[in-house]
């Protein structure tokens, strides 16, 4: 198997891209986190022994989008942090910033909860390690910057991390029930916009001093 599978290797060098890529597009059509090796294999025209070939099994498979898809976004609110500019516009922009990636890959916040709380503790670690630990530093230095500045209350960090956390992914968690509010199947840019300034709105009201 392995031989067969390190053939296949050969004659396409963009292998693990291209599984990657072929289960993202399956998550994000299906906004849900649940398909098969065989899915996989149809939509990326590769055979489904080269997720164990390449990544082991399909966790690793998921760890390693997660993994590219969180430096992905983690460069840029590193970016961002380095930036001179008040912590309020940071921390508006970073909310922003975050509500688009759910839009652009809304399995996104999904594949973190259920690598960390159902795929055991070396799934667990992985993710906090190149996931959880950086972003929630990096947004305890927005916080601490907007303190120091007179701009923001002092606040949990712990809590601003998850509280945010889900605000900026319920919109897509829960995209079916958009039918009902808004009267349409899907979330558009448009409306990702108006969540994100939505949001962005509300969770500055409670922070920022009066």
């Amino acid at each position: 198997m392995a031989a067969n599978a390190e053939a296949l290797q050969t004659r396409a060098p963009n292998t693990k891209d291209r599984l990657m890529a072929a289960a993202r597009e399956i998550m994000t059509e299906r906004n849900a986190v649940e398909f098969s090796l065989q899915d996989v294999a149809a939509r990326s025209g590769l055979n489904s022994a080269l997720v164990k070939y390449h990544f082991g099994n399909k966790d690793g498979l998921l760890l390693a989008i997660l993994e590219r898809d969180a430096e992905t976004s983690l460069k840029q609110v590193e970016k961002l942090l380095a930036r001179e500019m008040p912590a309020t516009q940071k921390l508006s922009l970073h909310m922003a910033g975050i509500i688009e990636t759910y839009f652009r890959k809304p399995y996104m916040n999904r594949l973190v909860h259920m690598l960390v709380h159902e795929r055991g503790d070396e799934a667990a670690q992985q993710v906090s390690r190149f996931f959880v630990e950086p972003l929630a530093r990096f947004q305890r230095q927005m916080l601490e910057e907007g303190v120091k500045s007179g701009e923001f209350k002092e606040v949990d960090p712990g809590f601003f991390y998850h509280a945010v956390g889900s605000a900026c992914d319920a919109l897509f968690r829960w995209h079916p029930e958009s039918r009902r509010i808004w009267g349409v199947a899907t979330i558009n840019d448009a409306q990702r916009r108006r969540y994100a300034d939505f949001v962005v709105d509300l969770v500055l009201n409670g922070l920022v001093k009066r």
